[in-house]
This record gives C-alpha cells, structure tokens and sequence, in this order.
C-alpha cells in the first residue's frame, strides 16, 4: 500500500507537517508511517557506570515509545474526522536507533513510500533547504520527494504549485510525479523558468520547446509555462511567488547548488523569511 513517511521529532513544527501528511494520504488513498531517529550509544555492562547507562538508554527509547504513541493519537483524532468521500488512512508509529541515512534506506525498501513530509525547524522552508543540515542529509539520501512545511503553515487546499525549472531532462520525471498529483488534487501547475544569459541563445529556446513537448505528452491541461525576466533569480522567484501566492513552490535537488549561490548571496535572503512557503524537494531520480 502506498505510504507518506512522516518524519518527527516531536516538535510543533514536525507535527505540524504530519498533521498535513495524513489529510494528503486521505486524498491519496494512502497510510501514514509516522517515524522517529535517534542516535544512542550501547554500552556493555562491565563498563564502569555501564548499568547507569543502560538504563539512560532503556528510559531514552521508553520515552521515546511514549511520545511517538501520543502524537499517533492525535493523528489518528484527525484522520477519524476525514470526510467519508475519501480513504481513512492506516497509521504506523516507528522509530530507529542509528544512522538516519541507513534507517531511511531501510524504510524506504520496505514500505510503497510515495513521498516524506517533514517540519522547517526554523525560519522559512526555502532557507531550511540551503542552510538546514538535516534537510539536506535526507535529500542527499533518498530517491523520493521530500515536502518541508513550515510553522503554521498548511497544505491541505491546494489550488497552486510554482515548478522552477532549468529545462533539464532531469525536471521531466518529478513534473510528471506532480502532474499525477494534480490529477487527484487538481490543482494548476505553473513551470516557471527565470531567464539567465545564455551564450547559445537558439539552443536555449530548442531546449524549452522540446522540454514542453515533452510534457505534453502527460495529458495535462491544468499547467502552463512561464518565462521570468531577471538577473537575480532569487529575487525574481521571490517575488513572483509574492505576487501569485502559489501553495507550493517545487524544485528539483540538482538545480541545489545553482539556486544556492543566488540565494546565499541574494540581498533578497532577508526578505525571504516573509515568504513562507511549503516547498517540494525532487530528488533526480524518482
């Protein structure tokens, strides 16, 4: 069965975004897997202390049990309330001791998961991807969409998703996964691309033509494209998505480092912590 894996930590924030993963997975005809990492270290008896830290570590995971019961029971309060036209998703409460990459590896192999939800600790979504260690460690480590919601934010009425793009192959794959999303939903799509100077200027255009060829070949009417005018890509992608108020702003992990440099340098970065969005990590490879 196919499953939104809800990463958390137990905060208001990561709640939050598993809160937004089971009305998802109610629309999806989906089942939640509700997952927390830790990291502890197992030390033998003999050890002088070794039976004070053996029971740190019984306590830790028992506390850890607590907490993980306690937020499947407010999710399973919310997913009681879903309306009787969609599916009441199954919920699962899991939790892993070691290292997040392996453990997410193994989730992934195990379970039908379609893609994983998780909370912005802080500040925006979009300065989270460029400057969030944690984020980055999980979309560096997995072949599946990571959706970063924000504090008091919600994606539960999805009208609008902004697709940056470069018109590279790689963008095909994840626009053709939301384009399945928007089916359900139905949603618009907007494939925006902020214009850069280019040295073949004919090869651009070829490379855009062929890239929309390509996508209309999925069937979808709900999607449009649009050209950007703008040296400063952070800035025109700011305030565009200011200006049209999209639900999610969605990029794909290999344009990382070519969004970054403009964001990290951007003397839009401080104007973006107003602009909190929901944004949609692909990975290039789906």
């Amino acid at each position: 069965m196919k499953t939104i894996l809800a990463l958390t930590d137990f905060s208001d924030n990561s709640s939050n975004a598993a809160n937004s993963a089971v009305l998802l997975a109610g629309k999806l005809h989906a089942n939640v897997l509700l997952y927390h990492n830790y990291e502890t270290i197992a030390v033998a008896s003999t050890f002088s202390g070794g039976p004070y830290v053996e029971e740190e570590f019984f306590l830790a995971t028992t506390e850890t049990k607590k907490k993980l019961d306690h937020q499947l029971n407010t999710l399973q309060y919310i997913a009681d309330g879903i309306d009787k036209t969609e599916r009441k998703p199954t919920l699962k409460g899991l939790s892993g001791d070691g290292n997040l990459k392996d453990n997410l590896k193994q989730i992934i192999d195990e379970n039908q998961i379609m893609f994983i939800t998780m909370g912005a600790p802080s500040g925006t979504s979009i300065e989270h991807l460029f400057f969030g260690s944690e984020t980055n460690k999980i979309i560096q480590h997995t072949q599946r969409p990571v959706l970063v919601v924000p504090a008091n934010t919600s994606v539960n009425n999805i009208k609008k998703v902004v697709f940056a793009t470069t018109f590279d192959e790689a963008d095909i794959a994840p626009l053709h996964f939301l384009i399945g999303l928007g089916k359900i939903f139905n949603f618009s799509i907007e494939v925006v691309h902020v214009n850069q100077p280019v040295k073949d200027k004919k090869q651009q255009i070829e490379k855009e033509g062929a890239f929309q060829k390509h996508i209309a070949k999925f069937g979808y009417d709900n999607i449009s494209f649009k050209d950007l005018g703008g040296r400063e890509v952070a800035d025109r992608l700011h305030r565009y998505c200011a200006e049209e108020n999209p639900d999610i702003l969605a990029v794909v992990h290999h344009q990382h480092s070519f969004f970054r440099r403009y964001f990290e340098h951007s003397t839009t970065k401080e104007a973006l912590s107003d602009l909190k969005l929901p944004l949609f990590i692909f990975p290039t490879i789906i």
